[in-house]
């Protein structure tokens, strides 16, 4: 008896232990109501575990996977999500030396296994945003955007029509080349809307007044200037 107390209270401990050096770094609610969470665990960026939990929010039946198939750089750590269903989703890497990584993995058992996706980005320093679910979103299971950069008038970004596996450049000039503008903010939704918010570069925020919007309702097929 006693010796069973002793090991419900190590076990206890552990726990405890694990909660408290147990890190969320995104999460997201699928439309079936189950939850999905991207997590790291250990003190040290070279040590940590990274791991994805799937959970049933109605009998809170957990499914753990731990990502220690692919090597995290500890400047280039995951920092999001992206489950178009149960089974399929992806997580993002970016960062690294000079903000020059960013990593698209693609998973379609639930996290158990990863795929590294060649999406498009490039490892030439600043001159992509950061990949996260700011500039990533999949519409649907078979497409999906990358929102890259604005550059010498044209919109750079990504398409998907096989469910992320192949990814195809774009360029559409969107303005003219001597514009100096950058993105200021994307939105996506589910109907395959992209709306991007570009303002004047070099200017402080509450003196941005010149803001050009432009909006996509083909999953980013065309995008065209709003009056």
């Amino acid at each position: 008896m006693k010796r069973n107390l002793t090991l419900m209270i190590l076990m206890c401990i552990a726990s405890i232990a694990w909660g408290q050096s147990n890190t969320l770094i995104d999460q997201q609610i699928l439309s079936n109501g189950k939850l999905i969470r991207l997590t790291s665990n250990g003190s040290a960026d070279e040590n940590k575990r990274y791991a994805i939990e799937l959970i049933n929010r109605l009998t809170n039946d957990t499914i753990l996977h731990y990502m220690d198939s692919i090597q995290h750089a500890h400047c280039s750590p995951p920092n999001s999500i992206f489950f178009v269903n149960d089974s399929t989703g992806f997580f993002t890497e970016s960062g690294g030396c000079y903000a020059s990584y960013n990593w698209l993995f693609r998973t379609t058992d639930r996290g158990l296994t990863w795929k590294f996706i060649e999406s498009g980005s490039r490892t030439d320093g600043n001159s992509f945003r950061l990949l996260n679910n700011e500039s990533f979103y999949m519409f649907n299971e078979l497409h999906g955007i990358i929102v890259w950069e604005l550059k010498e008038g044209k919109l750079i970004y990504s398409l998907t029509s096989d469910g992320g596996v192949n990814w195809t450049k774009h360029r559409q000039v969107v303005m003219s080349k001597d514009n100096r503008k950058e993105i200021q903010s994307i939105s996506f939704s589910a109907d395959g809307q992209v709306t991007v918010v570009c303002a004047e570069k070099f200017i402080l925020e509450p003196d941005r007044k010149r803001v050009l919007v432009l909006q996509s309702n083909d999953f980013g097929k065309l995008f065209h200037p709003l009056k």
